[in-house]
C-alpha cells in the first residue's frame, strides 16, 4: 500500500515537472513599443517570440492589451484570422498589422497606457506568456516658440535692462523652457518668469519671460543673442534666437570709393583708372 502511494506521489511530480518544462516552450522574446509619441501620429507595435528547440509547438494566439482592455487577436487558423475588439482611444489599422506587429493610428493623449502582447501556444498544453510596455502619448506646440519685447537687429548698450518674452502653444505635458545668452545658460542675475495665458488671437500659450540687464561682456564682439530652447519630452525641441547689435560699435564708412557700400565692379573700375593714370607715359 504504502509502495503504491509512493509511487503515485513520483507520478505526480514526474507529471509536474513535465508540465513545468513545456510551459517555457513558448516564449515573448521582445516587445517593441514607443515610450513617448507625439498624439496625432501612426504607431507600430512589435511582438517578437521563439519556441523552445526540444518542441516547437506551433502557434494559437497572439493578443494585444491596453491596460486590462484586449483590442487585437491574431489567431492563424482562423479566417480571416485577425479580430479587433472596440477599446476607446484605440484605432487599429487592420490593412498593415499582422501576426507580429500592429498598427496604431490617430493616437491621442488617452490613447496612453500600458500595452502587452500575450502569446499562446496550441494544444493540448495552451502554454502562454506575455510581457508590458509602456507607452505616452504627448500633445506638443502647434506654433512657436516666438519671442516678443525685443526684435532681431535692435540696438542696445551696456547697462540696458532687457524684457524677452518667449511664447509656445500649448502642450500636455508642460513645456521646459529655457534661456541662453550668447550660447551660454543664463546668468544666474536673470530674472525668470513662467505663465500661462493667451495671445493676442485667443490661443493657449505658454510664457517664459526674462529680465536682464546687459553686460559689455555681452557686447564684446558688438552684439549679443539672446536665445529661447522648448522642449516637450523627448520628442519635441524648437528654438529661435534674436540677435541685439551694440548701439555705440564702430560703424563702417558708408561713402567713398574703396567703402563697403561700393559694389564690387565699381570699386575695380575705380582702381584700373587709378593705376592707368598713375602709370609713366609711353608704357602703354
Amino acid at each position: 500500500m504504502r509502495l503504491d502511494l509512493w509511487a503515485a506521489v513520483a507520478l505526480r511530480l514526474l507529471l509536474f515537472t513535465s508540465l513545468a518544462a513545456k510551459s517555457c516552450t513558448l516564449r515573448v522574446s521582445g516587445v517593441l513599443v514607443p515610450p513617448v509619441v507625439v498624439s496625432g501620429t501612426t504607431v507600430e507595435l512589435e511582438c517578437n517570440y521563439h519556441h523552445s528547440l526540444d518542441r516547437p509547438d506551433p502557434l494559437y494566439s497572439v493578443k494585444w492589451y491596453r491596460d486590462v482592455n484586449q483590442f487585437y487577436e491574431y489567431i492563424p487558423k482562423r479566417k480571416p484570422p485577425i479580430r479587433v475588439f472596440p477599446v476607446p482611444h484605440i484605432n487599429v489599422d487592420e490593412s498593415h498589422s499582422t501576426r507580429e506587429k500592429v498598427r496604431l493610428t490617430g493616437v491621442t493623449r488617452e490613447t496612453s497606457g500600458s500595452f502587452r502582447c500575450e502569446v499562446m501556444g496550441d494544444k493540448p498544453f495552451f502554454e502562454t506568456d506575455d510581457h508590458t510596455v509602456n507607452m505616452t502619448v504627448v500633445d506638443v506646440p502647434l506654433w512657436g516658440p516666438e519671442v516678443w519685447g525685443v526684435a532681431q537687429g535692435d540696438k542696445v548698450r551696456p547697462g540696458e535692462h532687457l524684457v524677452a518674452r518667449c511664447q509656445v502653444g500649448d502642450s500636455d505635458p508642460p513645456a521646459e523652457i529655457s534661456w541662453t545668452v550668447n550660447s551660454e545658460a543664463a546668468p544666474t542675475f536673470a530674472h525668470l518668469l513662467r505663465s500661462l495665458g493667451r495671445d493676442q488671437r485667443g490661443r493657449p500659450l505658454q510664457v517664459s519671460e526674462l529680465r536682464v540687464t546687459v553686460t559689455e561682456e555681452w557686447l564684446a564682439r558688438g552684439a549679443v543673442t539672446l536665445g529661447c530652447q522648448v522642449t516637450v519630452s523627448s520628442v519635441y525641441h524648437k528654438s529661435v534666437n534674436v540677435t541685439l547689435f551694440d548701439a555705440d560699435w564702430p560703424q563702417p564708412a558708408e561713402f567713398g570709393w574703396f567703402s563697403s557700400g561700393s559694389s564690387p565692379q565699381l570699386s575695380l573700375f575705380l582702381s584700373l583708372s587709378l593705376l592707368l593714370l598713375l602709370l609713366p607715359a609711353g608704357t602703354l
